[in-house]
């Protein structure tokens, strides 16, 4: 079993709906328009419906309300729309895992806050593409839903054993089961999936930051925002009492980002609105759980 074999098998059970793949090609194809656009997001009344959401939140804080696609795509812009439509074609791709291994709405809520928290640190960096790295986000846990779907009671197994609210012991105890952890796994599924190779670096290294070959200073980030979330909105819940956040993210990761330690409060603070917000819209199941 390699990461490559494992995921290319997920990557055929589990595949992008035909909507995301044709906006991707639009939206990198230099003729393309918003009406191009518009016309493909309305082949899928989901993405539709999410998308006039967005346009009509808070986030945007719009006067008159937005009631066509062309108009929706005009405020958001095409990169946001990309994200977007990658979100819920991702969330709406992994069904029938077994739920008594994997609660879907714990899942997603981490990982949307994990984007958030990823997007609001990269405007304060001063990054580009922040679009990109709330993807990196959203899409950093996805190697566990392959081990989920395809190693099942192994996994099942190696959950009892380690403690699955700590993304550092599950890694290690990963590496010892399988030969590779839950951030390989997914960076495999993203180049099977064809996603761009900047998210597949950020994700791959995630744990392991200062290690990335490039996109050094953006994986640092996802690293930061990992630890973050996890703290915030805990892939596994328990009846514990939440505790005042205690960074175990990497000194050295987040002297990358060059930001003082004040933000950090009021970065989760803010993540914490946005991502209700967003996963109201992409996953209004899993808002259930708030």
């Amino acid at each position: 079993m390699s990461p490559h074999s494992l995921a290319h098998e997920v990557s055929k059970l589990f595949t992008l709906p035909d909507v995301a793949i044709r906006l991707n090609e639009l939206i990198s194809a230099p003729n393309s328009s918003s009406h191009d656009l518009a016309r493909v997001v309305q082949l899928d009344p989901g993405l539709s419906a999410a998308l006039l959401k967005l346009a009509n939140s808070a986030y945007y804080g719009l006067v008159s309300r937005v009631d066509t696609i062309a108009r929706a795509i005009s405020i958001i812009g095409e990169r946001e729309l990309q994200v977007m439509a990658m979100a819920a074609s991702v969330v709406s791709t992994f069904k029938g895992l077994p739920e008594d291994l994997v609660d879907m709405a714990n899942f997603w809520d981490n990982s949307v806050t994990c984007g958030v928290i990823a997007r609001i640190l990269g405007r304060k960096c001063r990054m580009p593409r922040t679009e990109q790295l709330f993807l990196a986000g959203l899409l950093h846990g996805v190697g566990k839903l392959v081990f989920y779907a395809r190693a099942t009671e192994k996994y099942r197994a190696l959950l009892l054993e380690a403690d699955a609210r700590d993304d550092r012991s599950m890694a290690i105890a990963e590496q010892r089961a399988f030969g590779f952890d839950y951030a390989t796994l997914g960076a495999e599924l993203l180049s099977c999936w064809k996603l761009p190779d900047m998210l597949r670096v950020l994700v791959a290294y995630q744990l392991r930051p200062m290690d990335a070959p490039d996109y050094r200073r953006e994986t640092a980030l996802v690293h930061v925002a990992g630890d973050m979330a996890a703290s915030l909105a805990p892939m596994v819940k328990t009846d514990a009492p939440v505790a005042a956040y205690k960074p175990g993210f990497d000194p050295a990761a987040w002297a990358m980002l060059g930001l003082d330690v004040e933000v950090i409060q009021e970065v989760m603070q803010e993540a914490n609105m946005q991502a209700l917000e967003i996963l109201e819209i992409i996953n209004p199941r899993a808002a259930v759980i708030y």
